[in-house]
């Protein structure tokens, strides 16, 4: 027996969802969609994307990782999921950083081992992806049964990443089904910046700022302790045009030289930070700020 559901527009329009009741197929692990977007949460965009995935099937739980990536910012929202997807449970990753939104960018899903990721090809999913064990095959999304009719261009969560999303989890709609295959090389990357290490110095920069403003840079412990530094030890840093010691401490309320310190963060970097305040503001440091590591010969 076929079963229907419809979504209606404004416009009275309808996505007919067939499932056939007798051999629907439910994957457990296909169950929860996880879901990260630079939405925030006052203009209801959240709401409406999460609507349409329940009216698609209601039993389905969504995970929010996040909300409140910077608007734009692929290179934050990449890292925010490259940390995240280590934690979360399996099943769908629905992403959404899409300054591109409209473009000729693609609307894609990628498999991995953890399981599928939806969003728009920009890099946004690539760090994520690598996290796991790399992207097995990509798919565009253009199965127009599955995209909501639409009069703009500006709002490809809610009229084609979320069916997609849940049309897989639920188990209505099969990979193969998305639309065609492409080649994983064609897809968009972010890639974290290199440090530059030579013996008088380890060059690197700031990743990452967070809401307590802890300054994460792409510098490991490993290169700090490979260049002769431990824990405790005062390390000459230069911060764009600043010049300071930080002293590298175990843990956020450790005595501080000149109050910026050390510390290895949760995510396993060197991060920057001030005891009971925020090293960002102390430092007017942003993403992307130079940070040099003297080495003492």
């Amino acid at each position: 027996m076929l079963k229907t559901f419809s979504i209606i527009s404004p416009r009275i329009y309808k996505i007919t969802l067939l499932i056939v009741s007798s051999e629907l197929i439910i994957i457990s692990m296909s169950k929860i969609i996880s879901f990260a977007s630079d939405f925030g949460l006052n203009d209801g965009s959240v709401g409406v994307v999460k609507g349409v995935i329940s009216r698609i099937d209601d039993s389905l739980k969504v995970n929010d990782i996040s909300h409140g990536i910077p608007p734009q910012d692929i290179k934050y929202g990449s890292l925010l999921l490259m940390r995240a997807i280590q934690y979360i449970p399996q099943g769908v990753l629905l992403a959404v950083v899409d300054p591109g939104v409209g473009s000729d960018r693609k609307a894609i899903a990628i498999t991995t081992d953890w399981g599928v990721m939806i969003g728009p090809d920009n890099g946004l999913l690539n760090l994520a992806c690598a996290t796991v064990g790399g992207a097995q095959k990509a798919y565009a999304l253009e199965n127009e049964n599955w995209i909501i009719p639409h009069e703009g261009n500006t709002f490809h969560a809610r009229d084609i990443f979320a069916p997609f999303a849940a049309g897989y989890a639920s188990g209505q709609l099969k990979l193969e089904e998305f639309g065609p295959e492409l080649d994983l090389e064609d897809l968009k990357q972010y890639l974290i910046p290199l440090t530059d290490i030579t013996d008088e110095e380890i060059k690197g920069e700031v990743l990452y700022i967070d809401e307590f403003g802890n300054c994460q840079t792409n510098i490991s412990p490993q290169e700090l302790t490979d260049k002769g530094f431990k824990i405790g030890d005062v390390i000459p840093i230069k911060i764009d045009n600043q010049e300071l010691g930080a002293k590298w401490c175990e843990t956020y309320k450790n005595e501080t030289i000149g109050g910026i310190g050390i510390v290895t963060d949760s995510w396993g970097m060197a991060s920057l930070f001030l005891s009971n305040g925020n090293a960002q503001k102390l430092l007017n440091c942003k993403d992307n700020s130079k940070v040099i590591i003297k080495v003492s010969n």
